[in-house]
């Protein structure tokens, strides 16, 4: 794996502008690692991002637990009100995470109406999430990233297991879906 590309590909854009959107969604993790995102959604929120959160995600990694039930407790213990917060809990993955919040978005609201939804993730998740996103929301819709420690996780996934197989994980499905032709060759 060539780290320079991969630094650039998945960690070289700044998804740290807050984009006044309709909705977020705040993508699913592990209950271990949901308090990051559910960090970085709280801040989105408390820069005046949205009105509404979407906590997406099923009980994955651990059975007893569903990942939007973990992130709507952390985004209440950070100050989002609970009201903001809307739980998804049918996502399986990030395809899964669009498509079940956008059915949520169509419970909530006209879609017709929705201009701007902003997805929510962890810096090495954040191209594949956008791509995926720009695919499964209507094309109607403008769609923005949001994320913290780009910096931080660039220099950590090099010697942090759990971030290194994040990383391998995403360059190899991203190049899945080049070969697909889902998306544009990124230069992976």
């Amino acid at each position: 794996m060539d780290t320079k590309k991969t630094d650039k590909i998945l960690f070289g854009e700044n998804y740290g502008v807050v984009v006044r959107s309709d909705y977020a969604i705040v993508l699913g993790a592990a209950p271990e690692y949901a308090k990051l995102r559910a960090q970085i959604a709280a801040n989105f929120y408390k820069k005046g991002g949205t009105a509404q959160l979407i906590a997406s995600g099923a009980a994955v990694s651990d059975k007893s637990v569903t990942e939007c039930s973990v992130l709507r407790r952390e985004l209440l213990r950070r100050g989002v009100p609970e009201e903001a917060v809307i739980e998804e809990p049918r996502a399986y993955d990030t395809i899964q995470n669009m498509t079940c919040a956008l059915t949520e978005i169509c419970k909530h609201a006209d879609i017709m109406k929705v201009e701007r939804i902003t997805v929510i993730t962890e810096p090495f998740h954040m191209k594949r999430a956008l791509c995926l996103a720009k695919i499964l929301l209507p094309s109607f819709i403008r769609v923005y990233g949001y994320t913290e420690g780009c910096e931080r996780q660039r220099e950590l996934w090099k010697n942090d297991e759990r971030l290194k197989n994040c990383v391998e994980n995403e360059v190899k499905i991203l190049k899945q879906l080049v070969e697909q032709g889902r998306i544009e060759d990124l230069g992976l």
